[in-house]
């Protein structure tokens, strides 16, 4: 995967496993994140999750865990599934960034560059996650189908979202 350069100093590129320290202090920085999603802050075991969970019938070839960084700081992440559930179709897995780097139109700028590599995307939003429903009809996704999921401490019902183009 080649680097994405974004506007403002802002870069996109491949992490890996060996990066899982300051992947570790973003997820601290990004604790709002956890909090509302799980109930509890994520351990480290967790945080190792976004470089090695996959979902039934994908492997490795077809994960893509990006950082996003400003200059040389990493402020945000993105984790990508390569054709799922369908060929041409990717899901996002997460796509968080720092806090103090909200709302300044970081998250789009990274979405419109990753929208060269497949014809849809797919992502689940938990309904208690305002902010993140509002920011991705916005950008178009359209909830599909909803269900409940049961993470850590939290069961929530959460939006399956896509977007054809």
């Amino acid at each position: 995967m080649q680097n994405l350069n974004l506007k403002y100093g802002y870069m996109v590129k491949q992490l890996f496993k060996t990066e899982n320290r300051i992947v570790e202090e973003l997820c601290e920085k990004c604790s709002d994140y956890y909090i509302l999603h799980d109930g509890i802050v994520p351990s480290k075991e967790e945080i190792d999750e976004v470089f090695t969970a996959l979902p039934p019938n994908k492997n490795y070839e077809d994960k893509f865990v990006l950082g996003i960084y400003k200059f040389d700081e990493l402020v945000g992440i993105v984790d990508i599934i390569k054709d799922y559930h369908i060929s041409g179709e990717w899901m996002i897995g997460l796509m968080m960034i720092e806090l103090k780097e909200r709302r300044n139109g970081l998250g789009r700028m990274v979405h419109e560059a990753l929208i060269a590599w497949a014809t849809s995307f797919r992502i689940g939003v938990i309904e208690d996650n305002y902010n993140g429903i509002k920011f991705w009809s916005a950008l178009g996704y359209t909830k599909i189908k909803e269900v409940n999921m049961k993470f850590k401490i939290k069961t929530h019902i959460v939006d399956v979202m896509r977007l054809k183009f």
